[in-house]
């Protein structure tokens, strides 16, 4: 039988080779850039070639997104020096949103 490992030194492991990977990287720099507020209309489905493709839940954010790419794209770049993303495309199609909690 071979040897015990710790599960936290494999998910360490793991988990730092998901985060060497330019998707990941372009992914955690949205995340951080986004907010919470950005995260609950659009999020990201596609990193090709240097662009982040992140789906919009309407053409209006789409839109408003696309005006506001430099200043998000700053942010990343703030966020991780190393971030791959050189563009940004806004595209519409219905994001997945957790479900609100209601206020009794």
């Amino acid at each position: 039988m071979g040897e015990f490992v710790r599960l936290g030194d494999v998910l360490k492991t793991a988990a730092a080779r998901l985060g060497g990977t330019e998707q990941m990287r372009a992914y955690q720099a949205w995340s951080v850039a986004a907010g919470e507020r950005l995260v609950t209309v659009c999020a990201p489905r596609r990193f090709v070639a240097g662009t982040l493709i992140v789906e919009c839940e309407s053409a209006v954010w789409a839109q408003e997104l696309t005006y506001l790419g430099g200043e998000i794209l700053t942010r990343m770049q703030a966020a991780d020096p190393q971030c791959p993303v050189k563009r940004l495309r806004f595209i519409t199609h219905a994001v997945e949103r957790p479900p609100r909690r209601r206020i009794d």
